[in-house]
């Protein structure tokens, strides 16, 4: 579950598989009328959140991170993805600026940068379901079974300035919500995020999307 999200190889959302083969107009209309549908889900809810699995496959180092935790996401502008694997790590937006945390490599410093700027990239509604087929070209590549449910598996390709460089996300058949994101990078890493027990609507405040620097942390701002 992703903003200009700082390019470091244990920030948020957002992975993506080189994609192959052109599109064809009834596979883009398919993808397009899913990508809507989805659009509709995520534009009714207040909010939600879900455990996620990431991998990143670091290409130029040859290597694998792997994390996990809880990510949640409250409309309109605030965001959390709350580490248990590094523990402690975290990436918040707060609904003015997007700060991202690593204790984990350098308890040090956190770095900010304002919301105004990263143009919803850590929301998973605006940055992959807003103007499909206008935003980037999808096409519906076919179907697939991930937790025992069937899944639409689409591709992306970016026709406005964008964070990566093609991604794929598999969309629930019965349920309409995003269940794994897969993107690649300009620096040709593959980040893969997965959503599982994913709660709708769930008891969360804007208290929970505060960040609060502890003493000695410098804040560097982007």
């Amino acid at each position: 579950m992703i903003g200009h999200m700082i390019h470091h190889h244990r920030t948020v959302l957002s992975v993506f598989l080189i994609l192959g083969g052109a599109p064809s107009r009834v596979s883009g209309q398919e993808a397009v009328s899913v990508l809507e549908n989805a659009a509709e889900r995520y534009a009714s809810l207040r909010g939600f959140c879900a455990d996620f699995n990431q991998t990143i496959d670091v290409t130029l180092l040859r290597e694998t991170v792997e994390s996990r935790g809880e990510l949640c996401q409250l409309r309109p502008d605030n965001f959390e993805m709350r580490f248990t694997n590094p523990l402690g790590d975290r990436v918040v937006a707060d609904g003015d600026y997007l700060w991202v945390y690593f204790p984990s490599t350098d308890e040090g410093q956190v770095f900010r940068s304002p919301l105004a700027g990263s143009e919803g990239r850590f929301d998973l509604h605006r940055e992959f379901l807003a103007d499909p087929g206008e935003r980037y070209s999808a096409m519906l590549e076919g179907h697939d079974r991930i937790d025992g449910q069937d899944m639409y598996r689409l591709s992306l390709r970016p026709r406005v300035r964008s964070p990566y460089v093609q991604a794929r996300i598999w969309i629930g058949v019965e349920d309409v919500l995003i269940r794994r994101i897969e993107i690649l990078e300009e620096s040709e890493s593959i980040r893969t995020l997965d959503l599982t027990n994913i709660r709708l609507n769930p008891a969360i405040t804007p208290a929970r999307f505060r960040f609060d620097p502890l003493p000695g942390v410098q804040v560097i701002t982007r």
